[in-house]
């Protein structure tokens, strides 16, 4: 017998009521029922009144959110009638991301036994609770169809209640890891997933004309590939995981035109994956053996997982490599504007870019300025900014020195280069005309002459020690410097020192985000899945600071609505 009461299986028993009195209740048990739930959550949330999710409630009405997920139930027609509405859908999914990004179990477990919860979701205290699959059904149709609608429905309400100018406040960008929800396997243990993930496409939708273009398999292997515990077992893992990707793109491409569209796009991509793969991780050597090409002869997006094709390595320095995605978000003074999630090894250099991208297909306006650390110095990016802006942003950051650079010497910074392009004066006022075209790609290489040098009272801090007095002194100029020199000559002044005094502002969101918004990790595989993810986040880390601001002008939230 159980020691607490309520577990006991005489509580399941009616207790001694005259049948007339049961007969009575029975016609009223609904309201009674719904008054006693109303009764208990009238207490729980009046003791916690300053829940996040309490204060939330009588603030934030996400009806725009569940008006744009309408269509993940069927209006008319057969079918099985929804049990759930998806207004208590759309606000499970705001208890998620309060969880921290919480997993499906999780999450039911949180809806089933936290009265908060619960009563902020809209179910009945005795009411049933959705279960992780329900749940994560409604998730994987949001990150497919809605992902942003939250997000969306958070910045229109803000725009509403606590209203910024997006034109004219500025933006500053910053990224961070965000690492997969798989891990990274060997290149042999990929190559057989990748070739067992394209058998069982072939074997399930190809023509059965077609099925004996697949080689006789053994898929058991493929899927489920066996340990190789030394070098001589990796070394014949690899050469026989190439050898298959090899046969199965050979015997199949030939037949790819008699596929229909879908499947030979689906087909197409396997061997994308697969060709990639070979090429970017191995070689063969002088004895004709396959082997692991080195760490700087690798591919700079490089695959590592057969379930998360999309995630690569990002790598920030040599302690610091995450197998996954690069987040980026710009976010003024209140509110985050934008999240864009790219692939690992995507550069930090072209987040301003695709964070004005999405603002501008979103029909939002774009900021006057776009703050960022040295990533979005380049002159490449700069050029980027102004070309998606249309002259309207101005990118804000310090000037990157040149990769490889002596940053004791002169760099390519310090050389000016005419309005024309035709000439380039060093610091020491003497002009050169004459230009080389790059042979490694755009921009032009600036000689100096050893005549024009000579007697240079600057050519210690110009040329290296070794440099022989009769050397010419070559500079690069890319096509980007003018981008460059007009953002030097902005951050001199008064107002671009003051810009870039405000980029610290981004990291406070960038650490609530990572520590206790999910945002360290994926919880489901694919760049749409982070993207979605990232977006939830940044919308529940809008509302939050909201509230904050709130609570300490110590008023009334605007707008305030009742749950």
């Amino acid at each position: 017998m159980s020691i607490l009461p309520y577990l006991s299986t005489d509580a399941d028993e009616l207790p001694p009521v005259p049948p007339f009195v049961l007969a009575l209740l029975a016609r009223w048990l609904d309201p009674l029922l719904a008054w006693f739930s109303a009764q208990v959550y009238r207490a729980v949330l009046a003791r916690c009144r300053s829940h996040p999710l309490v204060r939330l409630a009588q603030t934030y009405d996400p009806h725009a959110g569940v008006a744009a997920c309408a269509p993940y139930h069927h209006a008319a027609g057969p079918g099985t009638k929804p049990t759930y509405p998806v207004s208590i859908l759309v606000r499970a999914e705001i208890v998620r991301v309060w969880a921290g990004s919480c997993s499906d179990p999780a999450l039911e477990q949180l809806l089933a036994s936290n009265l908060v919860c619960r009563a902020f979701v809209g179910l009945a205290l005795l009411g049933p609770t959705p279960d992780h699959s329900t749940l994560n059904r409604f998730h994987a149709w949001l990150t497919l169809h809605q992902p942003r609608a939250l997000f969306a429905d958070v910045l229109a309400f803000l725009d509403r209640v606590d209203p910024e100018d997006p034109a004219t406040t500025p933006q500053i960008v910053d990224t961070f890891a965000l690492e997969s929800a798989a891990a990274p396997t060997s290149i042999a243990v990929l190559l057989w997933r990748l070739c067992g993930q394209l058998a069982d496409l072939w074997l399930a939708h190809a023509p059965a004309q077609l099925q004996a273009a697949l080689p006789p398999l053994d898929l058991g292997p493929l899927h489920q590939p066996p340990p190789a515990w030394t070098r001589a077992q990796h070394q014949a893992q690899l050469g026989s995981a190439v050898t298959l990707a090899t046969r199965l793109a050979s015997d199949l491409t030939p037949h790819l035109a008699a596929l229909e569209p879908a499947l030979r796009a689906a087909v197409q991509g396997r061997l994308a994956l697969l060709d990639k793969v070979v090429s970017d991780e191995t070689a063969i050597d002088a004895q004709g053996q396959v082997v692991e090409r080195s760490a700087k002869d690798k591919g700079q997006y490089r695959l590592a997982s057969a379930s998360d094709p999309e995630a690569t390595f990002r790598k920030h320095d040599l302690d610091d490599v995450v197998f996954g995605y690069n987040a980026a978000i710009s976010t003024t003074a209140t509110r985050i504007r934008a999240a864009v999630v790219a692939t690992g090894s995507a550069a930090d250099s072209r987040a301003p870019r695709a964070v004005l991208v999405q603002q501008r297909d979103a029909g939002l306006a774009l900021p006057c300025e776009l703050v960022m650390d040295q990533a979005g110095g380049w002159g490449k990016t700069r050029a980027e900014v102004d070309g998606v802006s249309e002259g309207q942003t101005q990118m804000v950051a310090l000037i990157p020195q040149a990769g490889g650079a002596d940053l004791t010497r002169f760099t390519p910074a310090d050389f000016p280069v005419s309005a024309d392009g035709a000439s380039c004066r060093c610091p020491n006022g003497v002009v050169s005309s004459k230009a080389y075209a790059s042979g490694e790609g755009d921009g032009v290489h600036f000689r100096f002459t050893a005549k024009q040098c000579t007697g240079c009272p600057l050519w210690q801090r110009c040329r290296a020690p070794e440099s022989k007095p009769g050397s010419h002194r070559t500079v690069y100029a890319s096509p980007y410097h003018g981008h460059l020199r007009a953002g030097a000559a902005f951050n001199r002044t008064e107002a671009g020192k003051a810009l870039l005094g405000q980029r610290w502002q981004v990291e406070p969101a960038v650490a609530w985000l990572v520590r206790y918004d999910g945002c360290r990790r994926a919880r489901r595989v694919g760049q749409q899945a982070a993207q979605c993810q990232l977006y939830q986040a940044c919308a529940l880390r809008n509302l939050w600071r909201y509230l904050a601001r709130v609570a300490r002008r110590g008023s009334p939230a605007a707008g305030a609505v009742c749950a």
